[in-house]
């Protein structure tokens, strides 16, 4: 529509300016009254061509670029982009700055300032981020205006600081404060005014922070009190209406799991319901709300009504439409659903639905991140043939949004141009958006770039069952599919808090823990499926294995009893495979067939600041034979960052022998230790940005420290790695490990792996069986050495010690077992387990 103003009024004109700025404000005030999103877009279009007019004065521009901020803002508030947040902070500085320290206006400005770098600090409780906010949070206080209003405006925005600051800190001074500044913003604000909803709701959250920090029920008792009040004093029709909703819900449900009052309980479920249904609310505030419904039905023990919300909830997440937002925002959103899907999967068998359908709900919750990067990667060359002009709007769109990284901002402090790329990314995503309900509306391409169907789900089980193991709250089952259909096995032994005591507290690879996961996990579904003993001739069969939650973390390949060799093991079975999801294995069989002819082969033995690795490099001479032999040329460029990216493009292969870090606050920030690691790391955000989809590369085998670790238990469920993001990245196969690995054993593994794939023509089968054979042998070898030692567990103690106690630099942080497991083999308890870590991901 601004366009519609500009085309009859001259750039020139007098009235350009204010004709676009009464449009801006009609469309702002739109918005905030109905929450429409369209007219928030329209004023942030016109907010911009303002801004850009030439020939204004410092102030004019300065409260040009101060009304951006608050549109920016607004957008930020509504879908989650970080990067409007950054911009909307960099322009308020800015409007500060060029705004006189004697101008009326520069208290106005500052407090929009302190409001957006409070916000800032809320998503990272990081103390730069509070001295940032802190320095305006003092100017504010140095100049506090006399008006109420005006004042209690300025200790509003104050309160919310010092409301952080407590979060962080706990301490009971920082309350005091907190508590202190709120309340009299709220008593400086009179009944009727706007403003009191927002300064109610920000003391309402104060107390209800401190009874986090405290469990102190007379101060959730106020935080209800103040809430109720703040939802009082919010119009119907406010966006905001539907926060108040959803923050007096969370505290009458945080009140029933005190008093088990049911009226709290049954009155949550009553708001939460509200939201879930409330069309204008920001999309992932329902999704949140509809979470939070559906975990207070099972605490009602409504199964019924629980599975309901869950269903719904998950069909607003896909209505959650990420495609404008960058990876670390989808991953922090991502994090605030945890159990979603497996919650409403373990709820849809327990009222009666069928397998398909609770996996169906498993896969359209679990791996947010993977499916928005997979719809801008998919493969349009049925799309080319049928609908040519349709597949080529969807590249231009897909091209301009492909990437994971954050948007240079096209902010420039002290420049004329102004504009914002996050608004083009975010046009970009709606567009494509609507061009795929377009393309879905064609014949034949129904499900274009959606989450797989039934149909698509039993095609992941052609080669062998796809075993989805799912944790729930009521029960946990494995979900089984086969070409023929899905089934559903109960896991009664098998408990979530089980899990959990054992992820903390026993190595996840200890003995205790492989012969737990065998009799609770393994065994009933292998006996299910029919594999009671080792096969007695012919080829071994290969099963895909899908964990969810903390079970993820755990070495299902490996479980089994090893005191005795009776065939009561996994790997004596059949040969596993591992994906993040069903999805992920028809993804990685679409990858297309690689022409090139290449292996690129990095030793990364030394980095700076990590011990070196004296076998790294006898791994890539080892591989440079067997490469040739495989009729794959050897490339070995130096191990920097630029150099490696650019010869990815070019591989079949991709062998990394090095050290590898897992992220725990961000698992995007995981990385391949490189010589330029300080300076110019190699992680999974970098590897994510890649699009090897149409070079098709082979395999990619990170030799490296837990490169398919999560230690973040807010992500399990997203399965954010470095193993992930080579598939997301194209790679149809993916070697890697789940903790720390032994140097030396690397180089065996590796040997064994490539030759196995050299005997197998380089054949998918080849990848597992090549890791299934090497893990096995390694294993073999582990028994045979124990058993002939024939030692107590004090010896084998002493022996390791002794080598340990070597100024050895061949290690890649060993992994040994500490713990005595009562074991009839002698001393196994203790051994360092270098065969477990080695996983396969891929087709």
């Amino acid at each position: 529509m601004h366009k519609s103003i500009l085309a009859v009024t001259p750039v020139d004109h007098p009235k350009l300016k204010s004709r676009l700025r009464s449009y801006d404000d009609t469309m702002f005030k739109l918005y905030l009254s109905f929450g429409q999103k369209d007219a928030l877009e329209e004023a942030i279009r016109a907010s911009e061509y303002i801004i850009n007019i030439p020939d204004q004065s410092s102030e004019e521009h300065a409260r040009n670029v101060w009304i951006l901020t608050q549109r920016l803002v607004q957008r930020y508030l509504r879908t989650g982009t970080s990067a409007d947040l950054d911009d909307s902070i960099r322009a308020c500085q800015q409007a500060v700055d060029d705004t006189p320290i004697s101008s009326k206006n520069r208290q106005r400005r500052l407090q929009s300032l302190c409001d957006r770098l409070g916000e800032k600090y809320s998503q990272t409780l990081e103390e730069a981020d509070f001295q940032a906010a802190k320095v305006v949070v003092d100017q504010i206080l140095n100049h506090l205006p006399m008006k109420p209003r005006s004042r209690a405006r300025s200790l509003g925005n104050i309160s919310i600081i010092l409301s952080l600051r407590y979060r962080q800190t706990g301490h009971d001074d920082h309350f005091q404060q907190a508590i202190r500044v709120a309340s009299e913003a709220v008593d400086l604000t009179a009944d009727g005014e706007i403003g009191r909803a927002v300064r109610l709701s920000n003391l309402g959250g104060v107390y209800a922070e401190a009874y986090h920090k405290t469990g102190n029920k007379e101060r959730l008792e106020e935080a209800i009190r103040i809430g109720r009040d703040a939802l009082t004093a919010t119009p119907d029709g406010h966006p905001d209406k539907a926060l108040r909703h959803f923050n007096l819900a969370d505290r009458l449900q945080l009140r029933y799991l005190e008093s088990e009052s049911t009226d709290d309980l049954e009155e949550a479920i009553s708001l939460y319901r509200l939201v879930l249904n409330q069309f204008s609310a920001p999309i992932f505030l329902r999704v949140q709300a509809g979470y939070s419904m559906m975990q207070s039905c099972v605490w009602n023990r409504d199964w019924n009504e629980a599975y309901k919300a869950g269903s719904q909830t998950i069909d607003h997440l896909s209505l959650f439409r990420p495609l404008s937002l960058q990876n670390t925002d989808i991953q922090r959103e991502a994090s605030k659903l945890l159990g979603l899907g497996t919650e409403t999967a373990s709820l849809a068998l327990e009222v009666g639905k069928s397998a398909a359908t609770a996996l169906e709900f498993l896969e359209m919750a679990r791996g947010v991140m993977a499916s928005s990067i997979n719809v801008l990667r998919a493969d349009i060359k049925d799309l080319e043939r049928d609908f040519p002009e349709l597949a080529g709007r969807y590249k231009h769109l897909r091209d301009q949004l492909d990437t994971g990284s954050v948007p240079k901002s096209d902010f420039a402090l002290g420049e004329e141009v102004w504009g914002n790329e996050m608004s083009q990314r975010y046009d970009t995503g709606e567009q494509i958006s609507a061009l795929l309900e377009e393309i879905r509306s064609k014949p034949g391409f129904e499900n274009f770039s959606r989450p797989e169907d039934e149909k698509r789900m039993r095609s992941a089980a052609a080669l062998g069952p796809v075993i989805v193991v799912n944790i729930g709250p009521l029960a946990c089952d494995a979900i089984i599919i086969q070409q023929d259909g899905f089934s559903a096995i109960p896991l009664p032994r098998l408990d979530k808090n089980d899990i959990d005591s054992k992820y903390q507290s026993l190595g996840r690879g200890s003995l205790k823990v492989l012969e737990w996961l065998w009799d609770v996990v393994a065994e009933p579904i292998l006996t299910a499926l029919g594999f009671t003993e080792p096969p007695q001739s012919g080829e071994m069969k290969r099963v895909w294995w899908v964990l969810t939650g903390s079970l993820s973390t755990f070495p299902i390949h490996a479980a089994g009893r090893y005191s005795q060799r009776n065939g009561e093991a996994v790997m004596d079975r059949v040969m596993s495979s591992y994906a993040t999801s069903v999805s992920a294995i028809v993804q990685s069989r679409r990858t297309a067939p690689v022409s090139h002819n290449k292996a690129l082969l990095v030793s990364a033995g030394e980095t700076p600041g990590h011990r070196r690795l004296a076998f790294a490099d006898k791994e890539i001479s080892v591989l440079r034979d067997i490469c040739r032999e495989m009729k794959l040329h050897p490339m070995e460029p130096e191990p920097i960052r630029e150099d490696v990216l650019s010869h990815l493009r070019k591989c079949k292969v991709f062998h990394f022998a090095g050290h590898g870090c897992t992220d725990t606050a961000d698992p995007s920030k995981s990385q391949l230790y490189l010589k330029d690691w300080e300076t110019n790391p190699l992680t999974v955000a970098s590897l994510l940005e890649l699009n090897l989809h149409q070079e098709g590369p082979f395999l990619a085998y990170l030799s490296a420290c837990g490169t398919g670790q999560i230690k973040s238990q807010r992500l399990f469920d997203e399965g954010i790695h470095l193993i992930s993001a080579c598939q997301l990245a194209g790679f149809r196969h993916v070697i890697g490990t789940l903790w720390e690995v032994n140097d030396q054993s690397c180089v065996d593994m590796a040997a064994i792996i490539y030759e196995e794939m050299l005997r197998g023509d380089m054949s998918d089968e080849s990848v597992c069986r090549g890791v299934h054979v090497a893990t096995k042998a390694k294993r073999d070898q582990w028994l045979d050495d124990t058993n002939a030692a024939n030692k107590t567990c004090d010896s084998v103690r002493d022996r390791e010690n002794e080598v340990h106690g070597k100024e050895d630099d061949g290690e890649r942080d060993i992994i040994s077992l500490e713990e005595d497991d009562d074991q009839g083999l002698q001393g196994v308890g203790n051994g360092p387990l270098h065969w477990i870590p080695y996983m396969h991901f891929g087709a």
